[in-house]
């Protein structure tokens, strides 16, 4: 009896489990939820904008990295075409490899410079398979390389710069002695000899191609920061005084009979010292100076030379930024990467050594600052100096 008892009492279980059934697919359900959220917050959380894109260009989902880049709500993308948010083109951008993506199986990778702005982009790519296992799409990672690309940029230039200088040093101060001498025996050969003598205008040519030779070493040795050239003399010193003085002596660069406007955006004189930094007042002169004598050059016709001067807010310190602005005849694209390379130049042979902007480079990192240039093909070209200050006086509106 005590078996057949049992034995009744296990008859209700199959509907006991009929009616957990229902629970356990609420739970089922609950659970994908939960995932899913996780996930999307997971893929919020990103600082890389994301993306997943069909075969064409339309995007399916993004999280709010996308979103903040394109300034717009996340609903607001979906469905609209990713170059049109991600870069605000009307076609693909330039070097997207989405489609050859689409047909591989394995991540993809490749770049995307100046598609959005000026910004440079590594962009991982990996194939989507639907229910059917059948490719449909992609998933798009876009991570922001901009900084880090300048600082490579940065970090090759200054190991250039330093080899480079450390070569024109040396061979600056071997040729600056037998060069001495050409010098002194020519100058003491046009005391000696006739004005009307044949040889006379020989002499003169010698002196004057040894007076060239002698400033392109003085340029060669300023560069390498090597010798007698320079002396430095650290002192507080005022960015806008010695951009007044650079003015004064650069006018003097401009040819006669060619009209350069030259225009000053600084603040009044009265104002005080402003823009003070521990510095060698005399570099400080030559990185202006260049840059200016640079502007004027770069107007053989005439045009307009201004200097402006502002503060501003940089990585929450006070930054001195000067603009030298000039009208001329721009710089070629592929010539903009280059123009800060040592003895790079495109003047006329005689004309330039392709040391001046090099040169101003070079102080300007001793400033701790940067040096940019925009410019566009015969409109003109701006130089910025932007440098952190170490006792900064707010600028007042210029006079």
């Amino acid at each position: 009896m005590a078996k057949v008892a049992k034995k009744t009492k296990a008859r209700p279980a199959p509907k006991k489990a009929a009616a957990k059934a229902p629970k356990t697919q609420e739970q089922l359900l609950h659970f994908v939820e939960d995932l899913k959220r996780q996930w999307m917050s997971t893929i919020d959380a990103m600082v890389d904008p994301l993306m997943i894109v069909t075969k064409d260009y339309e995007i399916r989902k993004a999280n709010l990295a996308l979103a903040k880049a394109a300034g717009r709500d996340v609903k607001e993308v979906i469905g609209e075409k990713c170059f049109t948010i991600f870069a605000a083109r009307k076609t693909p951008c330039p070097g997207c490899k989405m489609k050859e993506c689409a047909t591989k199986s394995e991540t993809s990778n490749f770049n995307l410079e100046s598609v959005a702005g000026d910004r440079f982009y590594e962009v991982t790519s990996q194939p989507m398979l639907d229910l059917d296992g059948q490719r449909d799409g992609v998933v798009h990672v876009y991570r922001d390389r901009t900084e880090a690309k300048r600082l490579q940029h940065h970090l090759a230039q200054q190991e250039k710069l330093a080899s480079i200088g450390l070569l024109a040093g040396g061979v600056a101060h071997e040729i600056n002695n037998p060069l001495g001498g050409i010098l002194i025996f020519s100058q003491m050969l046009l005391r000696e000899l006739d004005k009307e003598s044949p040889h006379y205008q020989d002499v003169v040519e010698i002196e004057a191609a040894t007076q060239r030779c002698k400033a392109i070493v003085e340029s060669l040795l300023d560069f390498a920061r090597s010798g007698p050239v320079r002396k430095t003399k650290i002192e507080e010193v005022s960015i806008m005084d010695a951009v007044r003085t650079a003015m004064r002596f650069g006018k003097v660069s401009v040819k006669p009979g060619v009209n350069v406007d030259i225009r000053e955006e600084l603040p009044a004189e009265d104002d005080g010292p402003l823009h003070v930094v521990r510095f060698d007042r005399n570099r400080l002169i030559q990185l202006f100076l260049n840059l200016i004598q640079n502007a004027i050059h770069a107007m053989p016709d005439g045009g307009t030379l201004t200097v402006r001067a502002s503060t501003i807010m940089a990585k929450g310190q006070k930054v001195a930024r000067y603009e030298v602005e000039d009208s001329g005849v721009g710089i070629a694209p592929e010539h903009v990467g280059k123009i800060f390379d040592p003895f790079f130049t495109t003047k006329d042979p005689g004309e330039g050594t392709g040391l001046g902007l090099a040169l101003c480079y070079g102080i300007v990192q001793d400033l701790h600052g940067v040096l940019r240039v925009e410019s566009t093909m015969n409109v003109g070209s701006r130089f910025f100096v932007e440098i952190p200050l170490t006792q900064a006086v707010e600028l007042s509106k210029p006079a």
